[in-house]
């Protein structure tokens, strides 16, 4: 017998193959993308807070804000950031909440999922 081609149980094992592979491999991919948004997350919040420690100190205000939990919107009027950062987690959009004048924690920021981990500084 003379073959030149797969048969249909070939391919049919093939593909199979195939599909556990790829079964096994995407749940790693979404574990990387959670933990990029995670880290985009922290990387917003420590720029706020950034900012937040550059204004007292160029204002000299010493932690004088005012009223508290302040907003991302001031920071941006004041040209010291220049968009309002969103959480990548957030599917709202809210943007984050500052909280200058914690005695606790000063110059801190929240997302607004929440979490203990997404909490500057």
């Amino acid at each position: 017998m003379d073959r030149k081609a797969f048969t249909l149980i070939e391919l049919l094992i093939v593909i199979a193959v195939l599909g556990i592979l790829v079964a096994l491999i995407l749940p790693r991919f979404g574990d990387v993308r959670s933990d990029a948004n995670t880290k985009v997350c922290v990387a917003n919040l420590r720029g706020l807070a950034s900012a937040m420690a550059i204004y007292e100190t160029k204002e000299n205000t010493d932690g004088a804000w005012g009223t508290a939990p302040w907003i991302v919107t001031n920071l941006i009027a004041w040209k010291y950031i220049a968009t309002a950062p969103y959480c990548p987690l957030d599917s709202d959009k809210t943007g984050y909440v500052l909280h200058p004048d914690d005695a606790t924690h000063p110059d801190y920021a929240t997302c607004p999922e929440g979490e203990t981990d997404h909490v500057w500084p």
